[in-house]
């Protein structure tokens, strides 16, 4: 079951989106479920109850607790960097906030049927990639980890740390091998002892990466061409 909430302060908005969403699961015969919240601080109190969305459609003008705030709440304080947040509004002022948040686009109202579903698309798109496993041998046991768990591999010498949301954990390996196994995962290999995780990278400069853990790993100076159009690509496919 794929899940979808959709808060706004505007009933009228809110029944327009869960119209449309519904009419195209039906369509498709998609399996597709909605939730509707009137207000930021409905949204973030269910949230914080442990529930969760693949993604949500989220106004950002609204009393109270607004959406751009939501949205950080979402990201820093729930360490939540996998949900897809698509900010609805009718201003379009609000970029330079909305970068920390990094939504995955940004709807103009009235809304269209035909953007909300483009977003419900490429959104489902974007969760198989991130639906991925990583493989590794330790003696001769075979261990999976979900790459939607993983920050980014060092490697020291054979030994490779995988850096995880939760936790660590160290293998003997290449990483010329694990690569193979994570590109297609949205991984970039930034430098000869580091592969990271474009979902997990908070902030971008030309010599280095900022971690969603605060982490600071640098980009080789041989890369750093290849790495900053990689992150123009990734920017425009919509990733975050």
């Amino acid at each position: 079951m794929y899940r979808i909430a959709i808060c706004d302060d505007e009933q009228l908005i809110c029944s327009q989106i869960e119209n449309i969403i519904l009419k195209h699961a039906a369509e498709t015969n998609e399996k597709i479920e909605t939730q509707v919240f009137y207000s930021g601080e409905e949204l973030y109190k269910f949230l914080v109850l442990g529930e969760g969305f693949d993604l949500i459609f989220l106004d950002i003008e609204m009393r109270m607790l607004n959406g751009i705030e939501v949205g950080r709440r979402i990201r820093d304080e729930m360490d939540n960097q996998i949900t897809q947040i698509v900010y609805v509004s009718g201003k379009d002022n609000y970029y330079k906030e909305l970068f920390d948040v990094r939504p995955m686009h940004f709807l103009h109202k009235p809304v269209e049927a035909q953007e909300i579903i483009g977003d419900i698309r490429l959104a489902m798109k974007l969760s198989d990639k991130l639906g991925g496993v990583f493989s590794y041998k330790k003696g001769h046991e075979v261990h999976r980890i979900d790459v939607k768990d993983i920050l980014y591999f060092e490697s020291n010498n054979r030994e490779v740390r995988i850096v995880k949301t939760d936790d660590d954990e160290i293998f003997y390996g290449k990483l010329n091998d694990v690569f193979k196994q994570v590109a297609k995962y949205y991984f970039m290999f930034i430098h000869k002892s580091y592969i990271v995780n474009y979902i997990f990278v908070t902030k971008f400069k030309y010599e280095e990466v900022t971690m969603s853990n605060s982490e600071v790993l640098p980009i080789s100076q041989s890369r750093r061409k290849s790495i900053r159009e990689l992150q123009i690509r990734f920017e425009k496919e919509g990733v975050l």
